[in-house]
């Protein structure tokens, strides 16, 4: 009887540390992970999050001109310090589509084949929306209170100035569909 409980409980403390993440002597029994730029945000939800912003595959360019996996814009990218000279043009048939120039050793190609450029856009793109997001966690968005994750996804699309817009415009909720589909994807993450 005794030799089956010893091996049984050995397993489960052998997965309990796991589970708790941490050994004996302080060291991870889990993969290393990425942390968060934002402060006070956990590693684990900052990943989450990243996941959930993830739109495409990496290489890849919309009609609109949003480049790879976070689909970020010529004007996000500038503000971001990627791109300079931002403004905006007709491609093809689509008007109003943001362009500009990147920035040396930077060009399209570069940026659509590395996942960590496209990384740290996307980080600098939601350390910049922070203080701009901020002030609206909390408010209740069509009945549920809007998350610093959730603003961020909103930041993400409608830039730092269209985040206030979309808050208390129901309106422009309904119009800026995907922004909203980009809310209730990442609310409550953070």
């Amino acid at each position: 009887m005794f030799p089956i409980i010893i091996p049984a409980v050995a397993i489960l403390g052998f997965l309990s540390g796991a589970a708790l993440s941490t050994s004996r002597r302080g060291l991870s029994m889990l993969p290393p992970e990425k942390p968060s730029p934002l402060p006070g945000v956990p590693a684990l939800a900052w990943q989450r999050f990243v996941t959930v912003m993830v739109v495409a595959p990496k290489d890849r360019v919309t009609p609109r001109r949003r480049f790879g996996m976070f689909g970020l814009d010529s004007r996000r990218l500038a503000d971001v310090g990627f791109m300079t000279s931002p403004r905006k043009t007709t491609i093809g048939a689509e008007t109003g589509v943001w362009s500009g120039e990147w920035k040396t050793p930077l060009d399209e190609g570069k940026f659509l084949a590395s996942t960590g450029a496209q990384y740290e856009a996307f980080s600098r793109s939601m350390r910049q929306l922070l203080p701009k997001v901020a002030p609206h966690v909390g408010r209740v968005v069509d009945g549920v209170p809007a998350t610093l994750s959730g603003l961020l996804a909103v930041g993400h699309l409608a830039g730092s100035e269209g985040v206030a817009g979309w808050v208390s415009d129901p309106a422009s909720r309904l119009k800026f569909r995907s922004t909203t589909a980009n809310f209730e994807g990442a609310n409550g993450i953070f």
